[in-house]
């Protein structure tokens, strides 16, 4: 367990649409904002299928057109209802190989994500499931979240395909990230993020999960 770091109402920077920076992976809007802290998932390839990926994406797509940001809170919040929780409610039932159900596989998933930690980012609170990734982060240089775990995802997949002796696509290359708006918001996603091993059915402690920000 690492020293946990104490984050304050101070540290926060309020979220401002007109400074946010947008870029496009495919047809996704991954939003960025200097000094905010962000909401990672990130999945391995295998974990939704090629189609009804495609599927979500063509949705998500038409959706997006109809309701371009910058966004009523509602607004948000029904987004969020109809995207972002029915990946968590699919990856949470453990779909895919779950290669990282073994031990040592995570183990390199959480030495990669430490390597860039106090460089590109200030990791925070993380758990590593089955099949997918979350974690709190700070960017620390002005790069889409894309970019700022590239280095990370590419360093794990290469020795994690080393130890199963296989080749090929580890990691689905979109990612979901989401900016948080204010402490409440950070603790909600802290125990998320704590709580998210026991509500997919796995036993208390197994699961790779770090704690390092103290909220007050």
């Amino acid at each position: 367990m690492a020293i946990m770091r104490t984050i304050t109402s101070a540290d926060f920077t309020p979220f401002d649409w007109t400074s946010v920076a947008a870029s496009y992976r495919g047809r996704l809007p991954h939003l960025t904002q200097p000094g905010s802290i962000c909401f990672i998932t990130f999945r391995l390839a295998d974990s939704v299928p090629l189609e009804v990926a495609r599927r979500w994406n063509d949705d998500k797509a038409i959706w997006l057109q109809a309701n371009p940001p910058p966004w009523a809170p509602e607004v948000e919040r029904q987004y969020h209802r109809r995207f972002t929780m029915r990946l968590e409610r699919w990856l949470d039932a453990g779909r895919g190989a779950c290669v990282l159900k073994q031990p040592e596989l995570r183990a390199e998933i959480q030495a990669s994500l430490l390597q860039d930690h106090e460089k590109l980012y200030e990791l925070g609170d993380y758990v590593i499931m089955p099949n997918h990734v979350h974690a709190l982060l700070r960017p620390l240089v002005v790069l889409p979240v894309s970019k700022l775990l590239g280095a990370a995802k590419g360093a794990s997949a290469r020795r994690i395909n080393a130890q199963l002796g296989t080749h090929g696509t580890l990691w689905m290359d979109e990612s979901f990230d989401h900016i948080v708006r204010g402490m409440d918001s950070l603790k909600k996603f802290q125990r998320y993020i704590a709580d998210n091993p026991a509500k997919s059915g796995l036993p208390a402690g197994e699961f790779t999960h770090e704690q390092r920000w103290n909220l007050k």
